[in-house]
């Protein structure tokens, strides 16, 4: 049985692989997470280059939104996978910085594996990058240096949405559109500023024209117009059904047995007078507007339009979940009579055209919802606007959590390199140069920003450590490509969240702990057979 075999490989199952050097491993991670990073990194930054990925099921995804492109890309490394998740968590919790902690984490595990080549223990580098780890959060208090005032000014949202919206620079248009979300979330920012719902924004994508004829409308903009005759209601009463709007039918087929003409028109005429009677029952129940998930027979709709009732029919289930939330009522399961909590009340909902395109807009009374019209040229640039005005969302979201801003750009991890390096200095031995190389890891945003903006990034980068040894802690890289590479964070409205920032580097500097702990890689054969063979193309179809 174990003939032929030594070591580890005689105690696994074939396919089995093994890395057993613990250097070996901890840097082949490292490579890896490299590699993938190196393609993250020309997507940093308001300068940033979109990627072109083509699925499995040849679907061309173009973004250079980090998340996007890393479940598109589908990893199998499981270090990689790690700092992915990284990423995830980053998008799930502030919707923001997916980018900066990738980069962020992958260029502490490089520092780390320079110390490494020249001899250091992981635990020595681990316990130096601590030291460095320790003052961050020091450091970033003492840098706020932006608070909101006041949510319900436009002009004060849109300093701290412009540098979240910023990365993904869509068009040369794109202040109109950061204004345009501005007034939108300064209207509809609730009375009580605990938090604000994300899902009180939706947005419906168009077709045609520009991002500049993009527009804001006060409720929820459904893509198609009502079925019957009604076209407008004002202060209406709605039930919202979540099945047919149609005659009860068996599950399995059924038969009648008909002996005459006789039995023929009354069994029709006995549907109708069925039918008759719900509708007249919904309509003494109070009820102007029936929404339904599912069919509408001919005779349901012309019962409804005898009697004033506007229909409107949605296909997704989830638009039917957010209207029942906007609403807040439950759907019914069962064509019946509704009682009276199972009744929703609207302020008004009617028909217009928007971009040559009949739409419906509900306007509720109890919550406040709008809905952004987006319009552009292709689906592709419709997509990655959605996903920056989520951006944009997010940062205003987080800032009603944590109202403390940091100076973005680049400027506050040049603080960090400056203010680490300095304690640095006052350690001797092995914790000097790992916490120097912990503070060097932070030059890394900076430099990306100042390549991806078409500067030398070692000029920039010299010239902002300069700046900010001189006492000008608003010094950040400037990528609006003019004569002087350095601008002020401050007067440009460059902002960024210091809660968020925090929790990256956070997450970074556990998954560098991770990372640097695994001293042996175990591969386990893929499950699975071989894939099927191609169709031979000299067979006919029919076989």
């Amino acid at each position: 049985m174990f003939a032929n075999k030594l070591g580890m490989n005689a105690l696994l199952k074939d396919g089995y692989r093994v890395v057993k050097n613990s250097e070996d491993a901890i840097l082949k991670n490292i490579e890896a997470c490299k590699e993938i990073s190196a393609i993250l990194q020309t997507s940093l930054g308001p300068k940033c280059m979109n990627k072109l990925i083509v699925n499995h099921i040849n679907k061309k995804i173009v973004s250079s939104d980090c998340i996007t492109i890393l479940n598109d890309l589908e990893i199998n490394h499981p270090v990689v996978n790690i700092l992915k998740k990284l990423s995830e968590t980053m998008n799930y919790e502030y919707g923001d910085n997916t980018n900066y902690v990738f980069t962020i984490a992958t260029e502490m595990l490089e520092k780390a594996s320079y110390l490494i080549h020249d001899g250091f223990n992981v635990n020595d580098i681990i316990n130096g990058f601590k030291i460095g780890y320790n003052e961050i959060d020091k450091i970033l208090t003492e840098s706020t240096s932006y608070k909101i005032e006041n949510f319900y000014d436009d002009k004060e949202i849109f300093k701290v949405i412009k540098s979240a919206m910023g990365t993904k620079k869509l068009s040369n248009n794109y202040d109109t559109l950061i204004s345009l979300l501005s007034k939108c979330l300064s209207t509809l920012m609730p009375e009580k500023i605990e938090t604000f719902d994300v899902d009180n924004i939706r947005i419906t994508k168009l077709n045609g024209g520009n991002l500049i004829d993009s527009q804001f409308v006060m409720g929820m903009v459904i893509s198609k117009e009502p079925n019957g005759i009604v076209k407008k209601k004002e202060n209406a009463q709605v039930m919202i059904l979540n099945c047919g709007l149609e005659a009860a039918t068996t599950e399995t087929k059924g038969t009648v047995l008909l002996r005459n003409a006789q039995e023929l028109v009354n069994f029709t005429k006995g549907e109708e007078d069925q039918m008759k009677k719900i509708i007249e029952n919904i309509k003494q129940a109070g009820v102007d507007v029936i929404i339904v998930n599912g069919a509408i027979s001919d005779i349901a709709q012309h019962f409804c339009d005898a009697n004033n009732i506007m229909t409107l029919k949605i296909t997704s289930k989830f638009e039917t979940i957010r209207i029942c939330k906007l609403l807040n009522v439950h759907s019914l399961v069962k064509l019946r009579t509704p009682e009276p909590e199972e009744i929703g009340k609207v302020s008004s909902i009617y028909v217009t055209e928007i971009a040559s395109k009949k739409v419906t807009i509900i306007n509720s009374k109890n919550k406040k919802l709008g809905t952004i019209l987006l319009r552009g040229a292709t689906n592709n640039l419709l997509d990655e606007t959605e996903r920056c005005i989520h951006d944009g969302i997010n940062a205003v979201k987080n800032a009603i959590k944590s109202n403390s801003f940091v100076y973005g750009g680049g400027c506050t991890e040049v603080q960090l390199y400056y203010k680490i390096k300095k304690l640095s200095q006052e350690l001797k031995g092995i914790d000097n140069c790992s916490v120097k190389m912990f503070a060097e890891s932070f030059l890394s945003i900076p430099r990306i920003l100042a390549t991806n903006s078409g500067y030398n990034n070692t000029d920039v980068v010299n010239r902002l450590i300069s700046e900010h040894s001189k006492g000008n802690a608003e010094a950040c890289v400037n990528i609006d490509r003019n004569d002087e590479f350095i601008t002020s964070a401050k007067k440009n409205n460059i902002y960024d969240n210091l809660k968020c920032k925090k929790y990256a580097i956070d997450l970074a500097f556990e998954a560098l702990q991770t990372i640097l702990k695994i001293d042996q890689i175990i591969l386990a054969k893929p499950a699975g057979g071989p894939k099927p063979r191609d169709k031979n193309p000299d067979f006919d179809e029919d076989f």
